[in-house]
């Protein structure tokens, strides 16, 4: 080898071992020399992620989905319990004091006419909650006379279980039934979650549960596609209608109208009862020997309806 080509073999050596020397301990080189090195640092995505913003974000998250939690528990708890009312005010019901729509005493000095949709979750809560307590202190006393009417708006299973009730009630078993087509309502969470026309009162169903409710099955096929059940049904949708009646549950005291939305309690119902109770047994020079009341001001929310004389439906409103 000349010595020109030592040095220059000498130079290169002693170049590798400066870099050598240069490379930061802990890394390695790694592909051939000139090749960028990789960084023992954070990624672009870790140092993202550990951003304060971003914590704030997941306790949110976390937050709202516990909300929704509470609020789905409570849904279920709430549905559940007037599962148990419901079935709780069957068994206590008096149904050797019906007939037909009516339930208690024809004697009886007050006559509460309830005007409802089947479909209605304000009409559920008030029949779960509020009338077995009615009819424990005022119906079962003879107080109070308690007659159904029909008001259905909220489309065509509505109308159907008004036609069925009808029927159930020319064989008086319209109270059976009433509470078959209100507990069918309940255990699937209408008065949380309302859904209507979504099969739960077809033709089948509402015959099948007709059948349950002990009618006979094909005197009550006849008369649910009569045309006479039809009209019935309208006539209880215009003589709502005729008190101006556009919501339900809707209620007369004595053939005069207390008002949309119930009393919201059987505290506040208690109260406008006895009050109505004072005025006939003690009428007012005055008065005309009818009993009037207004709903209280906890009065619960009803749905609003304008049915059709020839066909019983209408637009809700919240």
């Amino acid at each position: 080898m000349s010595n020109r080509q030592a040095r220059r073999e000498q130079m290169r050596t002693t170049r590798q071992q400066r870099t050598a020397r240069q490379q930061p301990s802990g890394t390695r080189r790694t592909g051939p020399p000139g090749a960028p090195r990789r960084s023992g640092g954070k990624s672009a995505f870790m140092r993202f992620i550990s951003q304060p913003f971003l914590l704030i974000v997941v306790a949110v998250v976390l937050a709202l989905g516990a909300v929704l939690g509470v609020i789905i528990a409570t849904g279920d708890d709430s549905d559940s319990e007037l599962v148990s009312q419901l079935k709780a005010s069957e068994a206590a019901f008096p149904y050797d004091m019906t007939d037909g729509f009516k339930v208690g005493k024809d004697d009886a000095p007050l006559k509460i006419t309830e005007f409802e949709d089947f479909q209605c979750p304000f009409c559920l809560n008030y029949s779960g909650r509020e009338e077995p307590g009615i009819i424990e202190e005022y119906v079962k006393t003879g107080k109070v006379q308690i007659i159904f009417a029909n008001l259905p708006f909220l489309g065509a299973e509505s109308l159907g279980a008004a036609k069925a009730a009808t029927c159930a009630a020319d064989q008086n078993k319209f109270w059976q039934l009433h509470h078959r087509l209100l507990l069918v309502q309940a255990e699937n969470g209408q008065s949380t979650q309302e859904k209507t026309n979504v099969g739960r009162f077809s033709e089948g169903e509402l015959k099948r549960l007709a059948r349950d409710a002990g009618v006979d099955g094909a005197a009550f096929d006849s008369c649910y596609s009569s045309v006479e059940t039809l009209a019935k049904v309208t006539e209880s949708v215009q003589l709502a209608n005729s008190f101006g009646f556009r919501s339900t549950p809707s209620f007369l005291f004595n053939d005069q109208p207390y008002g949309s939305g119930s009393a919201g309690s059987i505290e506040a119902w208690r109260r406008d009862i006895d009050s109505a109770l004072e005025q006939i047994a003690n009428p007012s020079p005055s008065a005309t020997g009818t009993a009037t009341a207004s709903p209280s001001a906890s009065a619960t929310g009803a749905a609003s309806a304008t049915p059709t004389a020839a066909a019983p439906t209408a637009t809700r409103t919240p």
